[in-house]
């Protein structure tokens, strides 16, 4: 009899084991997904701020050439505009200009 009961014994441990292992195993493929989604996540944030920067410098060379513009031709609604939207430029002087800005130095004076 003692042999029955620790084989009886032995049995369910081995399915309390069993049971742990396939828990285990559930937790470890939901945690994978968990990370698949995460990384999705990841990846589309970093593809947004990709995206954010190359329009940034969309925005400043349109504002060097905005300013450039009403600089050359001394375009008031130019100014206006640029002004309007917390832009402010100053003329280079001639010695000191930079031949990508065109003579035209352009700086946002408060972006919201």
């Amino acid at each position: 009899m003692r042999s029955d009961t620790a084989a009886l014994r032995y049995n369910r441990v081995q399915l309390a084991l069993g049971i742990v292992a396939i828990a285990a195993a559930t937790v470890l493929i939901l945690l994978g997904v968990l990370n698949r989604s995460l990384q999705a996540d990841v990846a589309a944030g970093q593809a947004r701020i990709t995206n954010a920067q190359a329009a940034a410098n969309v925005n400043n060379t349109l504002i060097r050439l905005l300013a450039k513009a009403a600089a050359e031709k001394n375009d008031d609604k130019i100014r206006a505009l640029l002004s309007q939207n917390g832009i402010s430029f100053r003329e280079a002087t001639p010695g000191a200009s930079d031949p990508a800005a065109g003579g035209v130095t352009a700086s946002p004076a408060a972006i919201k």
